[in-house]
Protein backbone atom coordinates (compact mmCIF):
# COMPACT_ATOMS: atom_id res chain seq x y z
CA UNK A 1 0.00 0.00 0.00
CA UNK A 2 3.01 2.33 -0.24
CA UNK A 3 1.49 3.93 -3.36
CA UNK A 4 -2.04 3.83 -1.99
CA UNK A 5 -4.10 7.02 -1.68
CA UNK A 6 -4.63 6.62 2.07
CA UNK A 7 -0.89 6.24 2.71
CA UNK A 8 0.05 9.10 0.36
CA UNK A 9 -2.29 11.42 2.29
CA UNK A 10 -0.13 10.94 5.38
CA UNK A 11 3.11 11.22 3.41
CA UNK A 12 2.02 14.55 1.91
CA UNK A 13 1.36 16.01 5.39
CA UNK A 14 4.96 15.27 6.36
CA UNK A 15 6.38 16.45 3.02
CA UNK A 16 4.50 19.73 3.42
CA UNK A 17 6.21 20.26 6.78
CA UNK A 18 9.64 19.34 5.39
CA UNK A 19 9.59 21.15 2.05
CA UNK A 20 7.74 24.44 2.54
CA UNK A 21 9.92 27.27 1.18
CA UNK A 22 12.77 24.87 0.39
CA UNK A 23 14.64 25.43 -2.91
CA UNK A 24 15.23 22.74 -5.52
CA UNK A 25 19.02 22.65 -5.90
CA UNK A 26 19.46 19.46 -7.98
CA UNK A 27 17.30 17.33 -10.28
CA UNK A 28 19.03 14.54 -12.20
CA UNK A 29 18.96 10.91 -13.27
CA UNK A 30 21.90 8.51 -13.25
CA UNK A 31 20.03 5.21 -13.35
CA UNK A 32 17.27 4.03 -15.66
CA UNK A 33 13.82 4.68 -14.15
CA UNK A 34 15.37 6.69 -11.28
CA UNK A 35 15.08 10.45 -10.69
CA UNK A 36 16.75 12.27 -7.78
CA UNK A 37 15.50 15.59 -6.39
CA UNK A 38 17.72 17.54 -3.99
CA UNK A 39 16.19 20.38 -1.96
CA UNK A 40 17.83 22.89 0.38
CA UNK A 41 15.60 23.72 3.34
CA UNK A 42 15.44 27.10 5.04
CA UNK A 43 17.64 25.86 7.88
CA UNK A 44 20.34 24.91 5.38
CA UNK A 45 19.75 21.16 5.60
CA UNK A 46 19.42 18.99 2.51
CA UNK A 47 16.28 17.01 1.76
CA UNK A 48 16.53 14.26 -0.86
CA UNK A 49 13.79 12.43 -2.75
CA UNK A 50 14.80 9.45 -4.85
CA UNK A 51 11.99 8.42 -7.21
CA UNK A 52 12.33 4.80 -8.35
CA UNK A 53 9.73 4.45 -11.10
CA UNK A 54 10.37 1.07 -12.72
CA UNK A 55 7.83 -1.08 -14.52
CA UNK A 56 8.28 -3.82 -11.90
CA UNK A 57 8.64 -1.73 -8.73
CA UNK A 58 8.02 1.94 -7.98
CA UNK A 59 8.68 3.73 -4.69
CA UNK A 60 9.81 7.04 -3.21
CA UNK A 61 12.86 6.93 -0.96
CA UNK A 62 14.26 9.69 1.23
CA UNK A 63 18.02 9.20 1.83
CA UNK A 64 19.79 11.38 4.40
CA UNK A 65 22.44 12.20 1.81
CA UNK A 66 23.11 11.46 -1.83
CA UNK A 67 26.34 11.64 -3.81
CA UNK A 68 25.84 12.28 -7.49
CA UNK A 69 28.01 10.19 -9.78
CA UNK A 70 30.63 12.06 -11.78
CA UNK A 71 29.62 10.29 -14.98
CA UNK A 72 26.49 8.91 -16.63
CA UNK A 73 24.10 11.38 -15.03
CA UNK A 74 21.83 13.89 -16.75
CA UNK A 75 20.07 17.01 -15.49
CA UNK A 76 16.27 17.04 -15.83
CA UNK A 77 13.53 19.63 -15.25
CA UNK A 78 16.29 22.27 -15.29
CA UNK A 79 13.71 25.10 -15.43
CA UNK A 80 12.83 24.25 -11.82
CA UNK A 81 16.32 24.74 -10.38
CA UNK A 82 16.45 27.25 -7.51
CA UNK A 83 12.65 27.51 -7.55
CA UNK A 84 11.08 27.73 -4.10
CA UNK A 85 8.41 25.27 -2.91
CA UNK A 86 5.11 27.05 -2.35
CA UNK A 87 2.86 24.13 -1.48
CA UNK A 88 2.59 20.34 -1.37
CA UNK A 89 -0.93 19.15 -2.20
CA UNK A 90 -2.71 15.80 -2.34
CA UNK A 91 -5.10 15.16 -5.21
CA UNK A 92 -8.54 13.97 -4.12
CA UNK A 93 -9.24 10.27 -4.57
CA UNK A 94 -6.15 9.72 -6.69
CA UNK A 95 -2.73 8.13 -6.19
CA UNK A 96 -0.95 11.37 -6.94
CA UNK A 97 0.29 14.52 -5.23
CA UNK A 98 1.95 17.73 -6.41
CA UNK A 99 4.75 20.06 -5.41
CA UNK A 100 4.00 23.69 -6.37
CA UNK A 101 7.06 25.84 -7.03
CA UNK A 102 7.57 29.55 -7.62
CA UNK A 103 6.94 30.51 -11.23
CA UNK A 104 3.56 28.74 -11.48
CA UNK A 105 5.27 25.35 -11.81
CA UNK A 106 3.52 22.19 -10.62
CA UNK A 107 5.43 18.89 -10.45
CA UNK A 108 2.96 16.02 -10.28
CA UNK A 109 4.02 12.73 -8.67
CA UNK A 110 1.77 10.14 -10.36
CA UNK A 111 2.25 6.89 -8.44
CA UNK A 112 0.31 4.40 -10.54
CA UNK A 113 2.35 1.23 -9.96
CA UNK A 114 4.11 0.24 -13.19
CA UNK A 115 2.83 3.47 -14.83
CA UNK A 116 4.34 5.83 -12.26
CA UNK A 117 5.75 9.11 -13.54
CA UNK A 118 6.67 12.71 -12.75
CA UNK A 119 4.90 15.28 -14.93
CA UNK A 120 5.72 19.00 -15.04
CA UNK A 121 3.08 21.69 -15.67
CA UNK A 122 3.33 25.48 -15.88
CA UNK A 123 0.23 27.63 -15.73
CA UNK A 124 -1.72 24.33 -15.84
CA UNK A 125 -0.14 23.51 -19.23
CA UNK A 126 1.85 20.32 -19.79
CA UNK A 127 5.61 20.96 -20.13
CA UNK A 128 7.49 17.67 -19.88
CA UNK A 129 7.70 14.34 -18.08
CA UNK A 130 10.31 11.94 -16.71
CA UNK A 131 9.15 8.59 -18.16
CA UNK A 132 8.91 9.27 -21.87
CA UNK A 133 7.57 5.77 -22.59
CA UNK A 134 4.23 6.72 -20.99
CA UNK A 135 2.91 8.64 -23.99
CA UNK A 136 -0.61 9.07 -22.55
CA UNK A 137 0.77 11.24 -19.74
CA UNK A 138 1.33 14.01 -22.29
CA UNK A 139 -2.43 14.50 -22.44
CA UNK A 140 -3.03 14.58 -18.67
CA UNK A 141 -5.19 17.55 -17.70
CA UNK A 142 -3.97 19.03 -14.43
CA UNK A 143 -7.42 20.42 -13.64
CA UNK A 144 -9.02 16.98 -14.06
CA UNK A 145 -6.77 14.94 -11.72
CA UNK A 146 -8.85 15.69 -8.63
CA UNK A 147 -11.83 13.36 -8.29
CA UNK A 148 -14.51 14.82 -6.03
CA UNK A 149 -16.74 11.95 -4.93
CA UNK A 150 -19.56 12.08 -2.45
CA UNK A 151 -18.69 9.39 0.08
CA UNK A 152 -21.51 8.99 2.59
CA UNK A 153 -24.19 6.41 3.35
CA UNK A 154 -26.74 8.02 1.03
CA UNK A 155 -24.29 7.89 -1.89
CA UNK A 156 -23.51 4.30 -0.96
CA UNK A 157 -27.20 3.35 -1.23
CA UNK A 158 -27.62 5.30 -4.47
CA UNK A 159 -24.69 3.32 -5.95
CA UNK A 160 -26.32 -0.02 -5.09
CA UNK A 161 -23.84 -0.60 -2.24
CA UNK A 162 -20.91 -0.67 -4.68
CA UNK A 163 -17.63 0.04 -2.88
CA UNK A 164 -15.38 0.58 -5.90
CA UNK A 165 -17.43 3.47 -7.31
CA UNK A 166 -17.31 5.40 -3.99
CA UNK A 167 -13.73 4.51 -3.05
CA UNK A 168 -11.85 3.94 -6.34
CA UNK A 169 -8.45 4.18 -4.61
CA UNK A 170 -9.19 1.60 -1.93
CA UNK A 171 -6.95 -1.00 -3.55
CA UNK A 172 -6.81 -4.78 -3.28
CA UNK A 173 -5.99 -4.79 0.43
CA UNK A 174 -9.01 -2.68 1.34
CA UNK A 175 -11.35 -4.85 -0.71
CA UNK A 176 -9.75 -7.95 0.76
CA UNK A 177 -10.34 -6.60 4.27
CA UNK A 178 -14.04 -6.14 3.50
CA UNK A 179 -14.37 -9.61 1.98
CA UNK A 180 -12.61 -11.24 4.93
CA UNK A 181 -15.17 -9.66 7.21
CA UNK A 182 -18.15 -10.99 5.23
CA UNK A 183 -19.03 -7.79 3.39
CA UNK A 184 -21.09 -9.56 0.72
CA UNK A 185 -23.27 -11.35 3.29
CA UNK A 186 -24.19 -8.20 5.25
CA UNK A 187 -27.19 -5.88 4.95
CA UNK A 188 -26.62 -2.34 3.62
CA UNK A 189 -26.33 -0.63 7.05
CA UNK A 190 -23.91 -3.27 8.35
CA UNK A 191 -21.89 -2.98 5.16
CA UNK A 192 -21.54 0.75 5.69
CA UNK A 193 -20.51 0.24 9.33
CA UNK A 194 -17.79 -2.15 8.12
CA UNK A 195 -16.61 0.46 5.60
CA UNK A 196 -16.45 3.09 8.37
CA UNK A 197 -14.50 0.65 10.54
CA UNK A 198 -12.06 0.10 7.69
CA UNK A 199 -11.68 3.86 7.07
CA UNK A 200 -10.89 4.37 10.76
CA UNK A 201 -8.07 1.82 10.43
CA UNK A 202 -6.76 3.52 7.31
CA UNK A 203 -6.85 6.87 9.08
CA UNK A 204 -4.48 5.69 11.82
CA UNK A 205 -0.84 6.79 11.64
CA UNK A 206 0.60 3.27 11.96
CA UNK A 207 2.45 1.48 9.14
CA UNK A 208 3.45 -2.17 9.04
CA UNK A 209 6.03 -3.78 6.77
CA UNK A 210 5.44 -7.50 6.35
CA UNK A 211 6.34 -10.45 4.15
CA UNK A 212 4.19 -12.50 1.79
CA UNK A 213 4.88 -15.08 -0.89
CA UNK A 214 5.13 -12.23 -3.40
CA UNK A 215 7.70 -10.30 -1.37
CA UNK A 216 7.83 -7.46 1.17
CA UNK A 217 4.96 -4.97 1.38
CA UNK A 218 3.72 -1.99 3.42
CA UNK A 219 0.21 -1.99 4.85
CA UNK A 220 -1.97 0.24 7.00
CA UNK A 221 -3.94 -2.78 8.23
CA UNK A 222 -2.68 -4.47 11.43
CA UNK A 223 -0.89 -7.80 10.85
CA UNK A 224 0.12 -10.47 13.38
CA UNK A 225 3.67 -10.85 12.09
CA UNK A 226 5.66 -7.96 10.67
CA UNK A 227 9.24 -6.97 9.91
CA UNK A 228 8.88 -3.37 10.99
CA UNK A 229 6.33 -0.97 12.50
CA UNK A 230 6.44 2.82 12.30
CA UNK A 231 4.33 5.95 12.73
CA UNK A 232 6.54 7.95 10.34
CA UNK A 233 5.63 7.58 6.63
CA UNK A 234 9.07 8.65 5.38
CA UNK A 235 10.81 6.23 7.74
CA UNK A 236 8.38 3.48 6.67
CA UNK A 237 9.18 4.04 2.98
CA UNK A 238 12.92 3.99 3.64
CA UNK A 239 12.60 0.70 5.52
CA UNK A 240 10.40 -0.77 2.80
CA UNK A 241 12.99 0.21 0.16
CA UNK A 242 15.72 -1.49 2.18
CA UNK A 243 13.68 -4.64 2.88
CA UNK A 244 12.53 -4.87 -0.73
CA UNK A 245 16.06 -5.28 -2.04
CA UNK A 246 17.47 -7.28 0.88
CA UNK A 247 14.52 -9.66 1.34
CA UNK A 248 11.85 -9.08 -1.30
CA UNK A 249 14.15 -9.26 -4.34
CA UNK A 250 15.89 -12.31 -2.87
CA UNK A 251 12.58 -14.11 -2.46
CA UNK A 252 11.48 -13.07 -5.93
CA UNK A 253 14.70 -14.27 -7.57
CA UNK A 254 14.66 -17.49 -5.57
CA UNK A 255 11.07 -18.18 -6.60
CA UNK A 256 11.87 -17.42 -10.28
CA UNK A 257 14.76 -19.89 -10.19
CA UNK A 258 12.61 -22.58 -8.55
CA UNK A 259 9.85 -22.03 -11.11
CA UNK A 260 12.38 -22.30 -13.96
CA UNK A 261 13.82 -25.50 -12.48
CA UNK A 262 10.39 -26.98 -11.92
CA UNK A 263 9.44 -26.20 -15.52
CA UNK A 264 12.68 -27.79 -16.72
CA UNK A 265 12.07 -30.85 -14.54
CA UNK A 266 8.53 -31.29 -15.91
CA UNK A 267 9.74 -30.95 -19.49
CA UNK A 268 12.52 -33.50 -18.95
CA UNK A 269 10.18 -35.93 -17.18
CA UNK A 270 7.65 -35.64 -20.03
CA UNK A 271 10.41 -36.40 -22.53
CA UNK A 272 11.45 -39.45 -20.50
CA UNK A 273 7.84 -40.63 -20.29
CA UNK A 274 7.58 -40.36 -24.07
CA UNK A 275 10.74 -42.47 -24.44
CA UNK A 276 9.22 -45.17 -22.23
CA UNK A 277 6.00 -45.01 -24.23
CA UNK A 278 8.03 -45.58 -27.38
CA UNK A 279 9.60 -48.65 -25.78
CA UNK A 280 6.20 -50.13 -24.95
CA UNK A 281 5.01 -49.58 -28.54
CA UNK A 282 8.22 -51.02 -29.95
CA UNK A 283 8.07 -54.14 -27.79
CA UNK A 284 4.42 -54.72 -28.73
CA UNK A 285 5.33 -54.88 -32.43
CA UNK A 286 6.61 -57.98 -34.23
CA UNK A 287 10.43 -57.77 -34.66
CA UNK A 288 11.54 -56.85 -38.20
CA UNK A 289 13.76 -59.92 -38.47
CA UNK A 290 10.83 -62.24 -37.75
CA UNK A 291 8.71 -60.44 -40.40
CA UNK A 292 11.54 -60.99 -42.88
CA UNK A 293 11.64 -64.70 -41.98
CA UNK A 294 7.86 -65.01 -42.42
CA UNK A 295 8.11 -63.39 -45.87
CA UNK A 296 10.98 -65.68 -46.93
CA UNK A 297 9.04 -68.74 -45.82
CA UNK A 298 6.03 -67.67 -47.92
CA UNK A 299 7.62 -66.28 -51.10
CA UNK A 300 5.43 -68.55 -53.22
CA UNK A 301 2.22 -67.26 -51.58
CA UNK A 302 2.88 -63.53 -52.01
CA UNK A 303 1.35 -61.97 -55.15
CA UNK A 304 3.21 -59.27 -57.04
CA UNK A 305 2.28 -55.55 -57.01
CA UNK A 306 0.54 -55.69 -53.64
CA UNK A 307 0.90 -53.23 -50.74
CA UNK A 308 0.04 -55.69 -47.96
CA UNK A 309 -0.41 -59.39 -47.39
CA UNK A 310 -1.86 -61.60 -44.65
CA UNK A 311 0.34 -64.61 -43.83
CA UNK A 312 0.64 -67.24 -41.11
CA UNK A 313 2.82 -66.07 -38.22
CA UNK A 314 4.46 -69.36 -37.24
CA UNK A 315 6.09 -67.68 -34.22
CA UNK A 316 2.69 -66.97 -32.63
CA UNK A 317 0.37 -69.37 -34.49
CA UNK A 318 -1.89 -66.61 -35.77
CA UNK A 319 -2.39 -64.52 -38.94
CA UNK A 320 -0.25 -61.41 -39.43
CA UNK A 321 -0.81 -58.44 -41.73
CA UNK A 322 2.45 -57.26 -43.32
CA UNK A 323 2.92 -53.99 -45.21
CA UNK A 324 4.82 -54.27 -48.48
CA UNK A 325 6.34 -52.00 -51.11
CA UNK A 326 4.23 -52.85 -54.16
CA UNK A 327 7.07 -51.97 -56.55
CA UNK A 328 9.40 -54.59 -55.01
CA UNK A 329 9.38 -58.38 -55.14
CA UNK A 330 8.60 -60.49 -52.05
CA UNK A 331 12.30 -61.27 -51.58
CA UNK A 332 13.23 -57.60 -51.86
CA UNK A 333 10.57 -56.70 -49.28
CA UNK A 334 12.02 -59.35 -46.96
CA UNK A 335 15.46 -57.84 -47.49
CA UNK A 336 14.05 -54.43 -46.49
CA UNK A 337 12.80 -55.86 -43.20
CA UNK A 338 16.20 -57.49 -42.52
CA UNK A 339 17.85 -54.10 -43.11
CA UNK A 340 15.39 -52.46 -40.69
CA UNK A 341 16.27 -55.14 -38.15
CA UNK A 342 19.96 -54.20 -38.37
CA UNK A 343 19.10 -50.52 -37.92
CA UNK A 344 16.80 -51.43 -35.05
CA UNK A 345 19.73 -52.31 -32.77
CA UNK A 346 21.21 -48.88 -33.43
CA UNK A 347 17.87 -47.24 -32.62
CA UNK A 348 17.64 -49.17 -29.35
CA UNK A 349 21.18 -48.10 -28.40
CA UNK A 350 20.32 -44.47 -29.21
CA UNK A 351 17.07 -44.77 -27.24
CA UNK A 352 18.95 -46.15 -24.22
CA UNK A 353 21.52 -43.34 -24.33
CA UNK A 354 18.66 -40.82 -24.39
CA UNK A 355 17.01 -42.51 -21.39
CA UNK A 356 20.28 -42.51 -19.43
CA UNK A 357 20.89 -38.87 -20.30
CA UNK A 358 17.40 -37.76 -19.23
CA UNK A 359 17.60 -39.74 -15.98
CA UNK A 360 20.86 -37.98 -15.12
CA UNK A 361 19.33 -34.62 -16.01
CA UNK A 362 16.41 -35.28 -13.67
CA UNK A 363 18.76 -36.17 -10.80
CA UNK A 364 20.82 -33.01 -11.46
CA UNK A 365 17.71 -30.76 -11.58
CA UNK A 366 16.36 -32.26 -8.35
CA UNK A 367 19.74 -31.60 -6.66
CA UNK A 368 19.62 -27.99 -7.90
CA UNK A 369 16.10 -27.52 -6.54
CA UNK A 370 17.15 -28.83 -3.12
CA UNK A 371 20.20 -26.53 -3.10
CA UNK A 372 18.17 -23.43 -4.07
CA UNK A 373 15.54 -24.17 -1.43
CA UNK A 374 18.29 -24.13 1.22
CA UNK A 375 19.72 -20.73 0.19
CA UNK A 376 18.99 -17.86 2.56
CA UNK A 377 20.92 -14.93 1.07
CA UNK A 378 21.22 -13.24 -2.34
CA UNK A 379 24.96 -13.91 -2.25
CA UNK A 380 24.36 -17.67 -1.96
CA UNK A 381 21.81 -17.42 -4.77
CA UNK A 382 24.25 -15.87 -7.25
CA UNK A 383 25.68 -19.22 -8.38
CA UNK A 384 22.18 -20.24 -9.57
CA UNK A 385 21.37 -17.05 -11.51
CA UNK A 386 22.58 -18.64 -14.77
CA UNK A 387 19.49 -20.88 -14.58
CA UNK A 388 17.34 -17.80 -15.29
CA UNK A 389 19.55 -16.93 -18.27
CA UNK A 390 19.12 -20.45 -19.63
CA UNK A 391 15.35 -20.22 -19.14
CA UNK A 392 15.12 -16.76 -20.71
CA UNK A 393 14.43 -17.86 -24.28
CA UNK A 394 11.59 -20.26 -23.51
CA UNK A 395 10.20 -17.71 -21.06
CA UNK A 396 10.02 -15.12 -23.83
CA UNK A 397 8.40 -17.65 -26.12
CA UNK A 398 5.91 -18.60 -23.43
CA UNK A 399 5.00 -15.27 -21.92
CA UNK A 400 5.73 -12.48 -24.34
CA UNK A 401 4.67 -13.88 -27.71
CA UNK A 402 1.54 -12.20 -29.10
CA UNK A 403 -0.41 -15.44 -29.57
CA UNK A 404 -2.51 -17.84 -27.54
CA UNK A 405 -0.30 -20.66 -26.30
CA UNK A 406 -1.10 -24.23 -25.32
CA UNK A 407 1.09 -27.21 -24.46
CA UNK A 408 0.67 -30.97 -24.89
CA UNK A 409 3.35 -33.14 -23.26
CA UNK A 410 6.08 -30.59 -23.94
CA UNK A 411 4.89 -29.73 -27.48
CA UNK A 412 4.17 -25.98 -27.71
CA UNK A 413 1.17 -24.89 -29.78
CA UNK A 414 0.58 -21.29 -30.91
CA UNK A 415 -2.80 -19.98 -32.06
CA UNK A 416 -3.32 -16.69 -33.94
CA UNK A 417 -5.70 -14.11 -32.46
CA UNK A 418 -6.75 -12.17 -35.58
CA UNK A 419 -6.17 -11.97 -39.33
CA UNK A 420 -3.09 -9.74 -38.98
CA UNK A 421 -1.92 -11.79 -36.03
CA UNK A 422 -2.24 -14.94 -38.17
CA UNK A 423 0.11 -13.37 -40.74
CA UNK A 424 2.59 -12.53 -37.99
CA UNK A 425 2.44 -16.08 -36.63
CA UNK A 426 2.84 -17.85 -39.97
CA UNK A 427 5.25 -15.51 -41.73
CA UNK A 428 7.47 -14.25 -38.89
CA UNK A 429 7.39 -16.70 -35.99
CA UNK A 430 6.77 -20.13 -37.54
CA UNK A 431 9.77 -22.09 -38.87
CA UNK A 432 9.68 -24.30 -41.94
CA UNK A 433 9.60 -27.60 -40.01
CA UNK A 434 6.80 -26.47 -37.67
CA UNK A 435 3.41 -27.98 -38.44
CA UNK A 436 0.78 -25.53 -39.74
CA UNK A 437 -2.93 -26.26 -39.17
CA UNK A 438 -6.11 -24.54 -40.33
CA UNK A 439 -9.78 -25.45 -40.49
CA UNK A 440 -10.51 -26.36 -44.10
CA UNK A 441 -12.53 -24.02 -46.34
CA UNK A 442 -13.54 -21.59 -43.55
CA UNK A 443 -12.10 -18.55 -41.81
CA UNK A 444 -10.20 -19.31 -38.62
CA UNK A 445 -6.99 -19.01 -36.64
CA UNK A 446 -3.68 -20.25 -37.92
CA UNK A 447 -2.28 -22.89 -35.56
CA UNK A 448 1.40 -23.82 -35.29
CA UNK A 449 2.93 -26.85 -33.56
CA UNK A 450 6.50 -25.81 -32.70
CA UNK A 451 9.07 -28.37 -33.87
CA UNK A 452 12.55 -26.84 -33.42
CA UNK A 453 14.21 -30.27 -33.21
CA UNK A 454 12.54 -31.50 -36.42
CA UNK A 455 11.04 -34.62 -34.81
CA UNK A 456 7.97 -36.59 -35.81
CA UNK A 457 5.03 -34.93 -34.06
CA UNK A 458 2.94 -37.59 -32.28
CA UNK A 459 -0.49 -38.18 -33.78
CA UNK A 460 -2.32 -37.34 -30.55
CA UNK A 461 -0.53 -33.97 -30.40
CA UNK A 462 -1.59 -33.22 -33.99
CA UNK A 463 -5.18 -34.13 -33.11
CA UNK A 464 -5.18 -31.84 -30.06
CA UNK A 465 -3.81 -28.94 -32.16
CA UNK A 466 -6.35 -29.70 -34.89
CA UNK A 467 -9.10 -29.49 -32.26
CA UNK A 468 -7.86 -25.97 -31.47
CA UNK A 469 -7.81 -24.99 -35.16
CA UNK A 470 -11.41 -26.19 -35.43
CA UNK A 471 -12.45 -24.46 -32.21
CA UNK A 472 -10.99 -21.10 -33.29
CA UNK A 473 -12.77 -21.17 -36.65
CA UNK A 474 -16.22 -20.65 -38.16
CA UNK A 475 -16.83 -24.40 -37.66
CA UNK A 476 -16.62 -24.12 -33.86
CA UNK A 477 -20.21 -25.32 -33.39
CA UNK A 478 -19.89 -28.29 -35.82
CA UNK A 479 -19.68 -31.79 -34.39
CA UNK A 480 -16.68 -32.60 -36.61
CA UNK A 481 -14.37 -30.34 -38.62
CA UNK A 482 -11.78 -31.15 -41.32
CA UNK A 483 -8.41 -29.55 -40.55
CA UNK A 484 -5.45 -29.12 -42.91
CA UNK A 485 -2.12 -30.29 -41.46
CA UNK A 486 1.11 -29.52 -43.33
CA UNK A 487 4.68 -28.35 -42.64
CA UNK A 488 4.88 -24.56 -42.61
CA UNK A 489 7.35 -24.68 -45.54
CA UNK A 490 4.40 -25.50 -47.84
CA UNK A 491 2.49 -22.36 -46.80
CA UNK A 492 3.11 -19.01 -48.48
CA UNK A 493 1.49 -15.63 -49.11
CA UNK A 494 1.36 -13.39 -52.17
CA UNK A 495 0.92 -9.62 -52.14
CA UNK A 496 -2.62 -9.74 -53.52
CA UNK A 497 -3.96 -11.77 -50.57
CA UNK A 498 -5.81 -10.19 -47.67
CA UNK A 499 -4.64 -10.37 -44.05
CA UNK A 500 -4.75 -13.94 -42.78
CA UNK A 501 -5.10 -15.50 -46.25
CA UNK A 502 -2.49 -18.04 -47.32
CA UNK A 503 -1.70 -20.38 -50.21
CA UNK A 504 -1.13 -24.01 -49.19
CA UNK A 505 1.02 -25.65 -51.85
CA UNK A 506 0.75 -29.10 -50.37
CA UNK A 507 -1.75 -30.55 -47.91
CA UNK A 508 0.15 -33.33 -46.19
CA UNK A 509 -2.90 -34.50 -44.29
CA UNK A 510 -6.51 -33.59 -43.49
CA UNK A 511 -7.77 -34.79 -40.10
CA UNK A 512 -11.39 -34.86 -38.96
CA UNK A 513 -11.68 -33.72 -35.33
CA UNK A 514 -14.09 -32.33 -32.77
CA UNK A 515 -13.64 -28.57 -32.13
CA UNK A 516 -12.41 -28.24 -28.55
CA UNK A 517 -10.01 -26.39 -26.30
CA UNK A 518 -7.07 -28.04 -24.56
CA UNK A 519 -7.67 -28.14 -20.81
Amino acid sequence: MHNNYFFLQKLVVQLRQSLMYARLKQCFSQEKDELVLGFERQNGEDFWIKCVLGSQFSILQFPDQFHRAGRNSVDLFSELLLAEVQAVEMFENERAFSIHLLGDFVLVFKLFGNRSNLILFRDSTYQSQFQGRLKNDQSVDLKQINRQIKQDYQAFIENDCEVASLFPTLGKEGLSYLNRNGFETLEAQDRWRLIEQMLDLLDQQVFFIAESEKGVYLTLFPVDEFLYKSTDPIEALNKLYSFHFSIGEFKKEKNLILVALDRKLTKTQNYLDELHRQKVLRESNVPYEEIGNILMANLHAIPTNTSQVILDDFYRNQPIKIKLNATLSAAQNAENYYRKSKNYSKEVAYWQSNVDKKCQEIIHIQEQISAVELTETRKALKSFMSILTQAKKPEIEGNEIPFKQFEVDGWVIWVGKSAKNNDLLTLKYAKKFDLWLHARDVAGSHVIIRNPNQKVVPKYVVEKAAGLAAYFSKRQSDSLCPVIVTPKKYVRKTKDLLAGQMIVDREEEVVLVKPELIE
